[in-house]
Parts: C-alpha cells; sequence; structure tokens
C-alpha cells in the first residue's frame, strides 16, 4: 500500500442523457471503463491521473464526476469510490497461486480467483488476467474438475445439500444390456442425474451422453436418513456395487470403501 495515499476505484462512464433510457428501470449507465486500483491523495488527484492517462474521454481537461447540463462538450464522467476496507484486506493479503495452471497473480483485489468451497478451498484463476503484455483467458477451475474427475464422478453441490437432505444410493441401468452405475448422493436424485448427464467427464459420463435418455432406467435403491455417517454411506454403496457387480460387468470404476466391503460383503442383501 503506497504511503500517504488512499486506494480509489473509477468508473468511467457515458453520460446517460446521451443513451436510450430503460423502459423498465428508467436509466441505462453505460461503462467505458474501469479503474480498479489509484493511488492518490484525494479525488482532485484520482481525477488528474485519469486525465493523463485518458485524455480521449475528457474534452478541455476537464473532468466531470457527474453529468452537467451546461457544458455541451461533455460526453464522459467518472464515479469516484475510495476502496472499501475487505477490498483492501484482499489487496494486504499479497500474491496467490492457481492450484490449476501455477500462475502466481499480485493478490486477490485485482485479479479475483474462483474459489470453490467444494474441493476443499482450492482456488483457480477466475477470467482474463494479463502476464506481461499478453491477456490470458484461463477456465482454470472446469480444465481442474475435467482433469481430476475424469475416472469418477464428481462429488454433490454443496449448495444444495443441508442437515435435514437425506443420502440416496441410486442406479443408472442400461436396458439393453443390463449394466449399471451405482452411486451415492446427497443432491436430490434427478438433479444428480442431470450432473450425469450434461457434465461428467467420467467414462460413465461420457458413455451416457452418446445414448439415448430413453436408453436408460434409473432409479433410487435405498434412502438412507441425513444422520447416516459417511463411512455407513461408503459401505452401503459399496455392497450394491459388489451386488450388481457393476465394475466387472457395468460403469462403476472402484469400490467406494476398499476396506470395508471385503468383510461386509452379502450382509447387506442376505
Amino acid at each position: 500500500m503506497n504511503q500517504n495515499k488512499t486506494a480509489f476505484k473509477a468508473i468511467i462512464r457515458v453520460c446517460k442523457s446521451l443513451t436510450v433510457k430503460d423502459e423498465y428501470m428508467g436509466f441505462n449507465t453505460v461503462e467505458v471503463l474501469r479503474e480498479p486500483l489509484i493511488y492518490a491523495e484525494n479525488k482532485a488527484d484520482v481525477k488528474l491521473q485519469l486525465l493523463e492517462k485518458y485524455p480521449q474521454f475528457f474534452q478541455n481537461g476537464k473532468v466531470y464526476e457527474k453529468e452537467t447540463k451546461n457544458d455541451k462538450a461533455q460526453f464522459f464522467y467518472v464515479v469516484i469510490f475510495p476502496l472499501y476496507n475487505h477490498e483492501i484486506e484482499l489487496i494486504n493479503e499479497g500474491e496467490w497461486v492457481c492450484d490449476h495452471c501455477g500462475h502466481v497473480h499480485e493478490n486477490k483485489y485485482l485479479s479475483r480467483p474462483i474459489e470453490s468451497r467444494k474441493f476443499e478451498g482450492k482456488i483457480f484463476c477466475g477470467g482474463d488476467y494479463k502476464t506481461g503484455n499478453d491477456l490470458v483467458n484461463h477456465s482454470c477451475y472446469e480444465l481442474w474438475k475435467k482433469e481430476k474427475f475424469k475416472h469418477e464422478e464428481m462429488p454433490d453441490d454443496l449448495n444444495y445439500i443441508n442437515k435435514d437432505s437425506s443420502h440416496y444410493i441410486y442406479k443408472c441401468t442400461e436396458k439393453s444390456t443390463g449394466k449399471c452405475y451405482v452411486g451415492k448422493t446427497r443432491n436430490a436424485p434427478f438433479f444428480r442425474w442431470w450432473n450425469h448427464l450434461t457434465h461428467s467427464s467420467s467414462p460413465f459420463g461420457l458413455y451416457l451422453r452418446q445414448t439415448s435418455l430413453s436408453d436408460w432406467i434409473f432409479e433410487v435403491l435405498e434412502e438412507l436418513p441425513p444422520s447416516t455417517s459417511e463411512s455407513e454411506v461408503f459401505r452401503i454403496e459399496s455392497e450394491y456395487i459388489v451386488k450388481f457387480n457393476s465394475i466387472n460387468n457395468g460403469f462403476n470404476s472402484l469400490i467406494s470403501n476398499k476396506n470395508v466391503v471385503p468383510k461386509a460383503v452379502g450382509t447387506l442383501f442376505e
């Protein structure tokens, strides 16, 4: 942080009277350019810096903070804000590194990451950023998911789970072959099946998208109470995988709980 100076952000806008008004909102603000971080002594200093950097936006050396009615040469104005405390904190945190590509970013304010609470707090490049003079467009979050889950299904979406969400053991069966996939979810089963059909990059998901929806039977095998422990859910799912032989003659890649299943096989369905 620059000593004895305040951190500001500025937005250069087109005068609203020169744009078509929105029939619902009553106005239409057109943003031309954003300056996310300017260190200055005050707003007047910010305007001087903007005038020097963007003289094409400001006629006659005047930088307005709002639209005026008397100056016909005015086409643009600037809105200036001091940074909020949480934005300053993001700057002070300093560098962060993308968990997929390893790119080092200056700070989380200027380069906002995609932060995933679903995947152990990992952080990823959140969009366009500059490296040297080149503008890079990255979708590291999607690339990371595609690589990590190419042999298995993605976990549930935590945004749709609460303390009252049940656990479901489900099965997707191909009618013509009888081959199946067994899975578990705390999301609504229909939502989970939709994820298989649209987002999965596992062998099962890729195969599923090459077929017709009418080729399959989707069913819930068992609903377990919300209080069921994760280890118990893994055990029950794994026994269904063994029961339906969905690894050797189906679409599962592995048994959820390798340690428990060999001892427990047969107990659930006797």
